[in-house]
């Protein structure tokens, strides 16, 4: 049987700009070392055998700091991403997995190809819908070995694989022998499908449903005790590779993309408005697009009207806050000749027309940055001012203005 990696076969180089070949980026996350350690002194550790078979597989593997105001900009310069282990049993720090849980969520909604193992499998998997188990269930700890050397450097146990899968497709059969050390687990259903399976019941490796390439394993195939361990890393990397060398089929038209994105939240972007006075709804200057305030409208009209703080609700003002940010992004949209267009946002103003006693104005504002942030995951970052004012055109609690930088053309 053909054991080459699905959809990926032996990992491709880039070129740099220097024009040298370089190996597929893959980030993977460390374990924060902060026991009798003064702040200044806390440590990021990793492994050196997850660098080690990145790089065996053919990738270059980078350490990836808890800065959650940098995910995206660690994500455009990646091709992928590997979620590690933890100690067997520990309750991960906060940091990290607020950290890791924001990195998933983006590295899915751009289509980077993810690994999770062991601790990494249980939180991308509870990410997906599954639930978290502190202890083994059933009578996992009794049938099978799931912690039986303090080092993973000896094989454990069996593994029972779904036929058809795809680790069925690398391993050349439904059963395998893996190593093991943990004593949490991944249990429950969510939107992945269940690869293998434990004697005992304990579920050791998925796959997400979609489009992106997103595998969990229980054990450590970074010890590469198997050839099953290699084909993991290898058919991870090539992934990698292949998103980094063509795009995913999700970013390859990032219109697409966001129409899809606004489709989950039941939104659509309405058509750019004409203006209401001796001015444009945008304007280009070189890279940089500046869109007039816009205001809430849907099909044409007023979403709402009143002052936030009396009549119009905090939940009222930001959904008005959404609704003008779409019509911000309509006339984005037409002068840039598509979404797509867009590399980075620049500056969102937002005005809220309040009562004097208003204070909440960035909570109000909120409603058109988190927005931004939803549909453009990988690059919304940008500066931003919330103002009350005593009234606004129409009679609307909010208007919204926004620049952003965009590419060469029409």
């Amino acid at each position: 049987m053909d054991t080459q990696p699905k959809g990926g076969g032996e990992s491709r180089v880039h070129a740099t700009a220097a024009g040298h070949p370089r190996p597929p980026v893959i980030l993977i996350t460390p374990d924060l070392c902060t026991e009798d350690l003064g702040e200044t002194e806390h440590q990021y550790v990793v492994r050196t055998n997850y660098a080690e078979a990145i790089k065996e597989a053919g990738g270059l593997a980078l350490i990836l700091p808890y800065h959650l105001d940098q995910i995206a900009a660690a994500l455009a310069l990646c091709d992928g991403v590997l979620v590690t282990g933890a100690q067997p049993g520990a309750e991960v720090e906060k940091q990290r997995s607020a950290f890791e849980q924001a990195l998933v969520h983006q590295a899915l909604a751009e289509g980077k190809p993810l690994l999770g193992i062991c601790h990494g499998m249980q939180l991308i998997g509870e990410h997906l819908g599954g639930s978290f188990a502190k202890d083994l269930p059933g009578l996992a700890s009794k049938t099978t070995a799931h912690l039986p050397y303090a080092v993973p450097d000896r094989l454990a146990h069996e593994i029972a694989i779904t036929p058809g899968s795809l680790l069925a497709e690398w391993q050349g059969g439904t059963t395998a022998e893996v190593n093991s050390l943990h004593r949490h687990a991944l249990t429950g259903a969510g939107k992945f499908s269940v690869l293998a399976c434990a004697p005992d019941g304990v579920m050791e490796a998925f796959e997400a449903l979609g489009d992106t390439f997103c595998l969990g394993v229980q054990w450590h195939p970074e010890y590469r005790l198997t050839e099953l361990d290699r084909q993991i890393l290898k058919g991870f990397v090539a992934k990698c590779a292949e998103r980094g060398a063509s795009g995913s089929p999700l970013s390859r038209n990032r219109n697409a993309l966001i129409k899809a994105r606004l489709d989950e939240f039941g939104l659509a972007l309405p058509e750019a408005s004409l203006p209401p006075g001796a001015f444009v709804g945008a304007i280009r200057t070189g890279n940089i697009v500046s869109v007039s305030g816009q205001v809430p409208l849907r099909d044409g009209e007023v979403v709402c009207t009143g002052h936030v703080g009396g009549e119009v609700s905090i939940d009222q003002a930001r959904d008005s806050a959404r609704w003008a940010l779409l019509n911000a992004l309509a006339q984005l949209e037409k002068i840039a000749g598509g979404l797509d267009r867009i590399t980075s946002f620049v500056r969102l103003a937002g005005y809220v027309s309040a009562t004097p006693d208003f204070t909440r104005h960035g909570l109000v504002v909120d409603g058109a940055s988190e927005l931004l942030r939803d549909l453009f995951p990988d690059r919304w970052m940008h500066a931003r001012v919330a103002l009350g004012v005593a009234s606004l055109p129409r009679g609307v609690p909010v208007e919204i203005e926004l620049s952003a930088v965009v590419t060469e053309g029409h």
